[in-house]
C-alpha cells in the first residue's frame, strides 16, 4: 500500500508534481498561445496567473471541509483525474475564451491539493519531524515545473507549437495543442493509484461532527497573529517567484532571441536542480541551525534568511545582459524558493490546530494563489502593457514588481520576529 510512510510521502509529492507540470505548461507555451489567438500581454497574464484565483477561491475552502472529515486519498484521486482530463481537453479549445474556461475549472481541482496532502503529512510527521517530509512534498513544486519545462521543451522540438499539424481524420490542429492533449495521460494512472489506497488514520477514528468555519477564522486572526503573519508573508514571497518564473521564458525569448525548445531545456534543468536542492535540504538546514544556536525556532530563522537573501536576487536576475549570468541568479532564486516553500508550509502545518488543519491551509491556499500565484503574472503584464507600452520593455516590469513583491514580504515577516520566535507560540 502507498498510504503509509514514506511510500505516502512519494505519492503525495507525485501529486503535487503533476499539478505544477499541468499549471506551469500556459508558462512555457505563451508565446504561441498569444500568436494564435492575437492576445496582448495582459491576456496572457491572466491566463498563466488569475485564471487560477476564480474557481481555486471558491472551491478551497469547500474541498479543505473535505478533507477534514472525509478520505483525503479519494478526494484526491477524484481532483487529479478530473484536471488530467481538463489539461488534455485544451487541445480541442477553439478559442481564448474556451482555453480560459478549461483552465479555471482545472483550477478548482488543484485547489484541494495541499489542503487534504498537508493533512495527511502533519499526522504522520509532527512537529520538527515534519520539516523532511514537507522538503520532499514541495520538491513536487519544482519537479512539475522544471518537468513542465523540460518535457514541454523536448515536446516543441520535436513538434514546432507554432505550427499546425494534421492527425489523420482530425482537424489540424495546432503544434503547442498537441503538446497539451499528451500532457494530460499521466495523471490518469496516478489518479487510479490515489484511489486505491486507504485513509487509515482517519478510518481508524470514531466519525468527526462537521465542525464550522467560525473557530477557523477565529484562529486564523487570533493574536499573536503568527499563522496570518507567515501566510503573508509566504504570499508575497511566492508573488516574487511567480513573477519571475511566469515571465522568465518569454523574457529570454524576446530578451536574448533563445528557442522554446532551449529554454526549456535550461530553465527546467535549472528548476529542477536548484528546487530539489532547497526543498530537500531545507531539512538539513534546519536541523543544523537548531544545533548550533539552540533555537527552539530553526525553521522560522531559516524562513526570514533567505527571505532577506532572496530580495536582492530577484530584483536582478531580469536585468542582467548576459543570459548566462541570468540564469545563475534563477538557480539561486529557485533555491531559495524551495526553502521557503518547504519550511513556510511546516510552519503553518505545525501552528495550526488539526481539526481546522486542511481548512486553513486552504485558506492560506487561496491567498497564496490570488495574490502570490494569480495576481503576480498580470501585475508584470500591465506594468509592460500600461506603463512601458513595450513588450521588449519586460525585463524591467519584471524588476519592478519584483522589487515590490520582496519588501511587502520583508515588512510583513520581520518586524514579528521576536513573537515568531518566541517559545511561548506553538511550536514550528
Amino acid at each position: 500500500m502507498w498510504s503509509t510512510g514514506w511510500r505516502a510521502v512519494a505519492l503525495l509529492a507525485t501529486v503535487h508534481t503533476l499539478a505544477f507540470f499541468h499549471r506551469t505548461l500556459a508558462t512555457l507555451l505563451a508565446e504561441p498561445i498569444r500568436i494564435e489567438f492575437g492576445l496582448g500581454d495582459t491576456l496572457i497574464g491572466l491566463l498563466i496567473g488569475a485564471a487560477f484565483s476564480i474557481s481555486y477561491v471558491i472551491a478551497a475552502l469547500p474541498l479543505g471541509h473535505l478533507a477534514d472529515h472525509g478520505d483525503r486519498f479519494r478526494l484526491l484521486g477524484i481532483l487529479v483525474a478530473c484536471w488530467s482530463v481538463l489539461t488534455s481537453l485544451a487541445a480541442a479549445a477553439s478559442t481564448f475564451a474556451m482555453l480560459l474556461l478549461l483552465r479555471i475549472v482545472s483550477a478548482g481541482a488543484m485547489s484541494g491539493i495541499t489542503p487534504a496532502a498537508g493533512s495527511l503529512l502533519a499526522e504522520r510527521y509532527p512537529g520538527r519531524k515534519l520539516a523532511k517530509p514537507m522538503g520532499v512534498y514541495a520538491s513536487g513544486i519544482y519537479f512539475g515545473v522544471g518537468g513542465s519545462m523540460l518535457i514541454g521543451g523536448a515536446l516543441a522540438a520535436w513538434v514546432d507549437p507554432f505550427a499546425s499539424f494534421a492527425l489523420g481524420p482530425l482537424p489540424a490542429l495546432s503544434g503547442w495543442k498537441i503538446i497539451y492533449l499528451f500532457a494530460g495521460l499521466p495523471g490518469l494512472v496516478v489518479a487510479a493509484v490515489l484511489l486505491s489506497q486507504a485513509d487509515h488514520i482517519r478510518s481508524a477514528r470514531r466519525p468527526q461532527p462537521y465542525q464550522p468555519l467560525k473557530p477557523v477564522f477565529a484562529f486564523l486572526f487570533a493574536r499573536p497573529t503568527n499563522y496570518l503573519r507567515v501566510m503573508l508573508a509566504m504570499t508575497m514571497l511566492v508573488f516574487v517567484a511567480t513573477a519571475v518564473g511566469s515571465w522568465l521564458p518569454a523574457m529570454l525569448l524576446r530578451k536574448h532571441g533563445w528557442a522554446i525548445d532551449e529554454i526549456g531545456l535550461w530553465t527546467g534543468a535549472i528548476t529542477i536542480a536548484a528546487g530539489l536542492l532547497g526543498t530537500l535540504g531545507s531539512g538539513f538546514v534546519v536541523d543544523q541551525i537548531s544545533r548550533l544556536t539552540r533555537t527552539a525556532k530553526p525553521q522560522v530563522v531559516l524562513l526570514m534568511a533567505t527571505a532577506v537573501l532572496s530580495a536582492p536576487v530577484a530584483v536582478a536576475l531580469p536585468l542582467v545582459s548576459s543570459p548566462f549570468i541570468c540564469l545563475a541568479l534563477f538557480f539561486a532564486r529557485a533555491l531559495l524558493g524551495g526553502i521557503i516553500v518547504s519550511v513556510g508550509y511546516a510552519i503553518l502545518l505545525n501552528l495550526a490546530p488539526t481539526p481546522q488543519r486542511a481548512r486553513l491551509m486552504a485558506v492560506a491556499g487561496i491567498t497564496l494563489n490570488l495574490i502570490g500565484g494569480a495576481l503576480a503574472p498580470v501585475a508584470v503584464a500591465l506594468v509592460t502593457d500600461f506603463v512601458f507600452a513595450d513588450p521588449f520593455k519586460l525585463p524591467l516590469s519584471m524588476a519592478l514588481v519584483t522589487a515590490c513583491g520582496s519588501l511587502a514580504a520583508l515588512i510583513i515577516l520581520l518586524p514579528g520576529a521576536r513573537t515568531l520566535l518566541s517559545p511561548d507560540s506553538p511550536p514550528s
